[in-house]
């Protein structure tokens, strides 16, 4: 769970980030602030997976507590594996 879970995270993030992005037919009157609105919603959308990436943590940590250890290794997986599926995935779409 511990690795599976940021993992499918990341494929809902880039699978939301690319219908967001899919290209539109122009209209005749284009409008100017088009470019702000698509980045306000690429910037919405990185915020809840980074939010999303969180609660996956604080989830996992609320369900492993009655167990010190299990609790402690869940933390120690998904911690570096959240962070490390974060950034690449933005990164990823950077460089797309």
């Amino acid at each position: 769970m511990a690795l599976m879970g940021p993992l499918v995270l990341a494929i809902l993030f880039l699978t939301a980030m690319d219908w967001a992005n899919h290209p539109t037919v122009v209209e005749n009157r284009p409008d100017p602030d088009a470019g702000s609105q698509q980045s306000a919603l690429n910037s919405a959308i990185v915020f809840l997976h980074a939010l999303a990436q969180l609660a996956f943590l604080a989830a996992g940590a609320w369900w492993t507590s009655e167990r010190p250890r299990a609790g402690v290794a869940f933390l120690l997986i998904a911690i570096p594996v959240s962070g490390l599926v974060f950034l690449l995935s933005f990164i990823g779409l950077i460089a797309k």
